[in-house]
């Protein structure tokens, strides 16, 4: 069922539920982005009903459960397909190659600029200070999120920032999680279709008590309901997968900040690292 098909489900057999069950569907009709990723506890506690009182309601419309309600809903979402989905719909609207560069372009400055108009100056401050503060910054990305992850390990590093990216599997994810302390900052990048193992880390994250940065591209996503600092990216992408211009943007954005908001210590640590780079002989002849 399409996501058009689940609201005419529920208005067709709303004169049949139960009150309770006519709460629930008011609260999915107004909430579809949300459902389309809130577990059926989260939905649940919207309306003081519980998981199984949610999933009885979505068989009562004809659905197997809470997922596949929540997959019918998702069909509306073209961004949220994967990559086979989104390849097969290209391929069968002809696959044109026709100005792809100009697509690419568009596409990736929307993302950016859409993905700004979303950030909350006083999230953004209070972010920064936080990884001022923090004794260590772990960040976690697996996937297509790998490359984000070190990219803020390099430009951390590269201001004095004490961080590693974390993306070499949960062996490894483990043993640095064991490590973690109130006194640090964990940074997780989650994008659909969201893996355990980030999700683990922001809960890991809380239990310690350490600060928890979420980079990921939906306010309902999994790790949006457990970091103290939530940004959120559009990920739009231009051919068969998603597009981290948006979380870049994000990146460099955080990066700024640090530097305007430490001038002095920024220089200095540019400083140290040019001058390694230049006794180390690791520069090319300028």
């Amino acid at each position: 069922m399409t996501a058009l098909s689940v609201r005419e489900n529920i208005l067709t057999q709303f004169s049949t539920l139960s009150p309770k069950q006519r709460q629930l569907a008011r609260f999915i009709l107004d909430n579809e982005d949300m459902v389309a990723f809130a577990s059926a506890s989260d939905i649940g506690e919207q309306v003081g009903a519980s998981a199984a009182t949610v999933v009885r309601f979505c068989r009562a419309l004809g659905y197997e459960g809470y997922t596949d309600l929540q997959a019918a809903i998702r069909t509306q979402f073209p961004q949220y397909r994967t990559a086979v989905e989104k390849m097969a719909a290209h391929l069968a609207n002809g696959g044109s190659g026709d100005n792809l560069t100009a697509r690419v372009a568009q596409t990736a400055t929307q993302n950016i600029q859409d993905t700004m108009s979303q950030v909350s100056a006083n999230t953004l401050a209070a972010a920064a200070a936080a990884i001022a503060q923090a004794r260590h910054i772990r960040v976690f990305g697996s996937g297509l999120s790998a490359p984000a992850a070190m990219l803020i390990e390099h430009s951390f590093l590269s201001l004095g920032f004490s961080a590693r990216a974390c993306s070499h599997g949960r062996a490894n994810q483990a043993l640095e999680l064991a490590q973690l302390t109130n006194k640090d900052l964990v940074i997780v990048i989650s994008l659909w279709r969201y893996l355990r193992e980030t999700v683990e880390a922001a809960q890991t994250a809380r239990q310690v008590g350490a600060a928890c940065i979420a980079m990921t591209d939906s306010p309902v996503a999994p790790v949006a309901q457990l970091a103290d600092f939530v940004f959120v990216a559009v990920t739009e992408g231009a051919a068969h997968s998603r597009s981290l211009t948006g979380i870049i943007s994000l990146i460099e954005l955080l990066g700024a900040t640090l530097v305007s908001n430490h001038p002095n210590e920024s220089m200095a640590a540019l400083q140290r690292l040019d001058a390694l780079y230049r006794q180390n002989a690791l520069l090319l002849s300028d």
